[in-house]
């Protein structure tokens, strides 16, 4: 697993490891991902999720009963210090139901100084990230490194629509899209903000930047990114940080400056 057992978090880690692989093949199964609900419009969840985060919360209170549990279908505790776990069950739950495979189990553990430990788990794809703090980030074993890109007219970027109510204006938020799109390689938009994030981490994208995430969304992403050699900041102006304002920029550090300016043309008006 790449990491010592004398680390302070080798048990955090090995914990959210076995996880997210059992809930991994949850996930494989597919087993009641036919019966969705939208809790608002284009906001799905499955009896999947909702089995795979049960699942994840059941082994993390057998072995860390003190510890908080933040997650997004069951949980109600909104904790923003101590130890706690941040998880996404299935992040891409549209693109699930819909059968594409950019789908993942994200699992985080966090202290009083942010994200500790992190796996995000691909099934479809067949790919495990994870890091932890001081130690480094992985697929499949590997280590991984940011890309080497330093010039936004060869890079590749990732980012997600606010289509939430009340998580920012689509139609600006496009505008700031389109002069991305015109000033680099192209921009996906997949449908997963933590496998986003971890292909930033593995040198895919060189930078991904988006609104309105929840911190399950993001917490190991942003772990893995900066264990990985990349940068991650808020939004310019922003006087949180992002796994509290769920506003990110994150990048291989070498398109970082433009893309702070590139954003900060546009987010007065989001």
């Amino acid at each position: 697993m790449n990491l010592s057992a004398s680390s302070p978090f080798s048990a955090e880690l090995r914990l959210a490891m076995d996880a997210a692989h059992a809930a991994a093949e949850l996930i494989f199964a597919r087993t009641g991902a036919d019966r969705v609900r939208e809790k608002g419009r284009a906001d799905l969840v499955t009896e999947v999720d909702e089995a795979v985060e049960r699942l994840v919360t059941e082994r993390i209170r057998a072995r860390f009963p003190d510890d908080a549990v933040v997650g997004e279908e069951l949980s109600t505790a909104a904790v923003t210090s101590g130890r706690r776990w941040i998880v996404d069950p299935v992040d891409g739950t549209t693109n699930f139901v819909h059968g594409h495979p950019f789908v993942c189990v994200s699992i985080a553990f966090a202290d009083d100084d942010g994200p500790a430990a992190g796996v995000i788990h691909a099934p479809f794809l067949r790919e495990v990230f994870h890091a932890v703090r001081g130690g480094g980030a992985f697929l499949n074993g590997e280590p991984i490194h940011v890309s080497p890109v330093d010039s936004p007219a060869r890079a590749l970027l990732a980012t997600g629509f606010p289509f939430k109510q009340g998580k920012g204006d689509l139609d600006a938020y496009m505008l700031l899209v389109a002069d991305v799109v015109r000033s680099t390689h192209d921009v996906r938009r997949d449908g997963s903000a933590a496998l986003d994030l971890a292909y930033v981490a593995a040198g895919r994208l060189e930078g991904f930047f988006e609104i309105g995430l929840a911190p399950w969304d993001v917490a190991a992403g942003l772990l893995l990114v900066a264990e990985a050699g990349g940068l991650v900041t808020g939004w310019p102006g922003d006087r949180g940080e992002p796994l509290q304002t769920g506003r990110v920029l994150a990048t291989n550090g070498g398109i970082h400056g433009w893309l702070q300016r590139m954003t900060g043309e546009h987010v007065h008006r989001l």
